[in-house]
């Protein structure tokens, strides 16, 4: 299982984009499935199996698959590789204030969430892994 905030309401992701708080309400309300990925390429390494927005950001718990990928990457997480996670291509309502930042209120859809070396959001961080049924 894997753990952690796929975004972070209070930081820049990639120094130009707010999510605010609150933006995942009415996609979270409607059935949706969100792909897991590594650093946003190849195949499916495992589910997304929930997904919480608090008021500190999108919450996700994900489990890998048993595809020799995957076993790949939570070896790239033990090791610090993997350290982060990463909305990949997502939709929503978005606003530029005076300052050039990009203001997201209303996400609207999210093709994958990836796991990242590096995420462009500094408090997208995995905060939790372990193997199951091992």
């Amino acid at each position: 299982m894997i753990a952690g905030y796929a975004t972070d309401f209070t930081a820049l992701t990639n120094g130009r984009t707010l999510i605010q708080a609150g933006a995942f309400t009415n996609l979270l309300h409607r059935r949706f499935t969100v792909r897991m990925l590594v650093e946003h390429e190849g195949e499916q390494v495992g589910e997304w199996v929930k997904m919480m927005q608090d008021d500190r950001g999108l919450f996700v718990v994900g489990r890998l698959d048993g595809s020799a990928r995957a076993r790949e990457t939570m070896a790239g997480i033990e090791s610090g590789r993997y350290r982060g996670l990463s909305l990949g291509r997502h939709i929503g309502l978005r606003a530029l204030r005076d300052d050039g930042i990009n203001v997201c209120a209303d996400v609207q859809y999210i093709g994958e969430i990836s796991l990242v070396h590096e995420p462009g959001n500094p408090g997208a961080l995995i905060e939790a892994f372990c193997m199951v049924g091992q």
